[in-house]
């Protein structure tokens, strides 16, 4: 895998990892794609866009009062594609 994150301290700042990924994907053809860091229920959909192979989940779930209910409906999202 060649993964893609976002650190908390470049997040504060606006920065997110899906244009990275984006060119990314682009270039990559023999390993797997991978994202992580911001990826929550609201910025999944715009990371399901761009088709990663792997998606990590942290503060998106664990920073959640209803971590079950979060991380079912992030599945459910994923399922639709």
């Amino acid at each position: 895998y060649i993964c893609v994150h976002t650190g908390y301290d470049l997040q504060a700042v606006g920065k997110n990892s899906f244009e990275d990924l984006s060119t990314i994907k682009k270039v990559v053809k023999n390993a797997q794609t991978a994202i992580a860091g911001g990826i929550k229920l609201e910025t999944l959909p715009e990371v399901i866009k761009q088709h990663p192979d792997l998606v990590i989940v942290g503060g998106g779930i664990t920073n959640k009062e209803d971590k079950k209910a979060t991380a079912r409906e992030m599945k459910k999202l994923i399922e639709q594609g």
